[in-house]
């Protein structure tokens, strides 16, 4: 794909989006020690204005989730204005330099939800570069990596984040210190861009959806056309753009496991190629709100799958309360912002990991009857060994001609007695109550080791 085919650039929205854990204390510095303050209802014009309107367009759940917010289980978002240096240098396999690239981070956000899980957003600003798409190509693929060397500081991606962003919050389990976070959400950061382009008199080679699917996946610029090593097969790509977002024909989005990405024709901008504020607050609020929303859906069911051999019962409890409380069929009443939900929701595989964890449901819940059953057997057959004794006054004689044979002393013989039926018992209990035994030897436990 030679250069000419690419349209101009006019403006972009590129954010760097990643999940991390965090405390109470955390949440409580955000807006003293890190400098962040409380995200506004609306970037422009009144905040009853924008809430009138998101209340006209949302559902309910998801407006008071994430775009008014104010409730007890509302995201808790903080935006900071920075302007701070990076500098990324793209090499060849043979480490002679590619591209020496030097973006400026303008701002950040952070997004606390209430189960002590967050999502960070990166708002990264090129303009002063003069990018188009190969400079683009090759930034999203340095910004999407933990492991990128970020060379001002001389520290990689994910520890310069860490360090600047988060106040030290760790992003990568090191050594001892594990972090779930990067446990079940993968080594590399989610990218979300917009580019809002202009596509007049471009050549018959160029091809909206190929630079899509190359831009969103990080692949060469040129391989769907050009037949190369790289070129993805049909059905690969057919499979990848199965998660389009096209309803204009002015713009299309596409969205991936690890990347939402959209393109088109005055996407943001006017004529002129002046910003429609307007059409970029959709796009860097709105619609990045419904991709946060589907990241945190992910993140969580994906978890409760790696976690549910643990402890069976306890995460199907949690998983419960969880989809009742978070799993949307739909979220506007708009066609648009249900597309796109219903894309990104599609793309990170948010069902597939739903029916999984229901699967497993139905398995434990098969395995527990079939328990249950057994053990009310073996206790049937204990009430009815009881029943068959006639009377309690043999088993007292019984008892009494054993104190009598040992001779030991009414208090002594019955203490003894009573400590061997209880130690008779309990093997019996945990048998017919296990998730009981469990949980009381667990807390049992846990007071002894307690330091």
């Amino acid at each position: 794909m030679s250069k000419e085919i690419f349209p101009t650039i006019q403006h972009a929205i590129i954010k760097v989006v990643g999940i991390f854990d965090y405390k109470k204390q955390f949440q409580n510095e955000v807006l003293g020690k890190l400098g962040y303050e409380l995200m506004p209802i609306s970037k422009m014009g009144r905040s009853e204005d924008a809430t009138q309107f998101y209340r006209d367009k949302y559902y309910k759940e998801f407006n008071e989730l994430l775009l008014i917010r104010g409730k007890d289980k509302s995201v808790k978002s903080y935006q900071a204005d920075l302007s701070l240096e990076l500098n990324f240098k793209k090499k060849k396999w043979d480490g002679d330099l590619l591209r020496d690239m030097k973006p400026k981070l303008k701002s950040s956000e952070i997004h606390l939800f209430e189960n002590g899980i967050g999502i960070f957003s990166l708002s990264i600003d090129a303009s002063h570069e003069n990018p188009d798409f190969p400079y683009y190509s090759d930034l999203l693929f340095m910004l999407k990596s933990f492991s990128s060397q970020e060379e001002l500081s001389g520290l990689q991606f994910h520890s310069w984040i860490s360090k600047y962003i988060l106040g030290g919050v760790s992003l990568r389990t090191e050594g001892e210190s594990k972090v779930d976070s990067d446990e079940y959400s993968g080594s590399k950061f989610k990218l979300y861009s917009a580019f809002s382009v202009d596509e007049q008199d471009l050549t018959p080679n160029y091809n909206r959806d190929h630079l899509l699917y190359e831009i969103g996946t990080g692949s060469m610029l040129g391989c769907v056309a050009n037949e190369s090593y790289l070129t993805p097969s049909e059905e690969y790509y057919s499979e990848l753009t199965e998660f389009r977002v096209s309803a204009f024909q002015s713009w299309t989005g596409l969205a991936l496991l690890d990347s939402y990405t959209a393109i088109g024709n005055n996407l943001i901008t006017n004529h002129n190629g002046s910003v429609n504020e307007d059409a970029f607050v959709t796009q860097d609020r709105i619609y990045f709100s419904i991709y946060l929303f589907n990241l945190y859906l992910k993140y969580n069911v994906f978890r409760f799958n790696s976690k549910f051999k643990d402890d069976p019962v306890r995460y199907k409890s949690r998983f419960e309360d969880f989809i009742n409380d978070y799993n949307y069929s739909h979220i506007s009443f708009d066609f648009l912002p249900n597309l796109i939900y219903s894309k990104m929701r599609a793309a990170l595989g948010i069902e597939n990991e739903i029916k999984q964890f229901e699967k497993r449901l139905n398995s434990l819940a098969s395995n527990i009857q079939e328990e249950q059953e057994k053990r009310q057997a073996a206790l049937l057959g204990i009430i009815s060994i009881i029943s068959s004794i006639s009377a309690i006054e043999p088993i007292i004689e019984t008892t009494e001609k054993v104190r009598e044979f040992t001779g030991l002393e009414d208090t002594l013989f019955y203490l003894l007695f009573a400590i061997v039926s209880i130690a008779l018992a309990i093997p019996i209990l945990s048998y017919l109550f296990p998730h009981y035994a469990k949980k009381t030897w667990k807390t049992l436990n846990d007071y002894f080791t307690h330091d």
